[in-house]
C-alpha cells in the first residue's frame, strides 16, 4: 500500500481528521522503566515483561492526564485506543504503512510536554481544538522495546484515527498489575 503525506486535513477549528474521524500522530520509544502508571514491580522503576512487549503507549500529557498536568497515574492510565493508520505519515518524519489494519494499545505512560514539545506540546485535552506542532490533538508515542511497532506492526511514525475502546481481557488483566490502576 502506497500513499503519503499527511491524509488528515484540518478542520473549521484547525484539528487534523480522516473522514469524519479524529487523528493522533505516532512516533516511537524504548526506554526501559515502568511508565507513569507504575507498570512493574513495587519499589523500582523495572517494567513488567508485558510492559516492554505488548502493544503499549505513553500519551501525550494533555490526553494522559484529560487535560491535567499529572505526569503520574493520570487519569487515562489504562485506557485503551484503537489506532487505524490512515496511509499517511508527517512529511520528512515517518512513512506509510503497509497496511491499514487497526491495533489496540494500552496506555501505560505519559508523553511530558517537556522535552517533546513539537509531538506532545498540546496545550488542552481532545476537544479543546489545542493541537502539536504538526496540527494533531493527541500523540501517541509507542512502545518498540522488542520491535513489536516497527518490525511487527511495521509502523514508522504513521498516522492514524484514534478512539477510546474497552481494553480485550489480556490488556485489562495486565494492566490489573499496574500501581495506578
Amino acid at each position: 500500500l502506497v500513499r503519503g503525506d499527511q491524509l488528515c486535513q484540518p478542520d473549521g477549528s484547525g484539528v487534523r481528521r480522516y473522514n469524519g474521524k479524529p487523528c493522533a500522530s505516532t512516533t516511537r520509544y524504548d526506554d526501559g522503566h515502568r511508565g507513569s502508571c507504575g507498570c512493574g514491580p513495587p519499589g523500582g522503576d523495572t517494567p513488567f515483561a508485558w510492559n516492554m512487549n505488548s502493544l503499549t503507549a505513553a500519551a501525550s500529557q494533555k490526553y494522559f492526564d484529560n487535560g491535567g498536568d499529572r505526569t503520574w497515574c493520570g487519569r487515562n492510565c489504562g485506557r485503551c485506543v484503537r489506532l487505524t493508520p490512515t496511509g499517511g505519515f508527517v512529511p520528512g518524519l515517518g512513512r506509510a504503512p503497509p497496511n491499514l489494519n487497526p491495533q489496540i494499545f494500552l496506555v501505560t505512560n505519559d508523553c511530558p510536554v517537556q522535552g517533546n514539545e513539537e509531538w506532545c506540546g498540546q496545550r488542552g485535552k481532545p476537544g479543546s481544538s489545542q493541537v502539536n506542532a504538526h496540527g494533531y490533538e493527541v500523540h501517541f508515542d509507542l512502545q518498540n522495546h522488542n520491535g513489536q511497532v516497527v518490525n511487527n506492526l511495521n509502523w514508522d511514525n504513521i498516522e492514524t484515527t484514534w478512539e477510546e475502546v474497552g481494553c480485550p481481557g489480556d490488556l485489562a488483566n495486565n494492566y490489573r498489575q499496574c500501581e495506578c490502576h
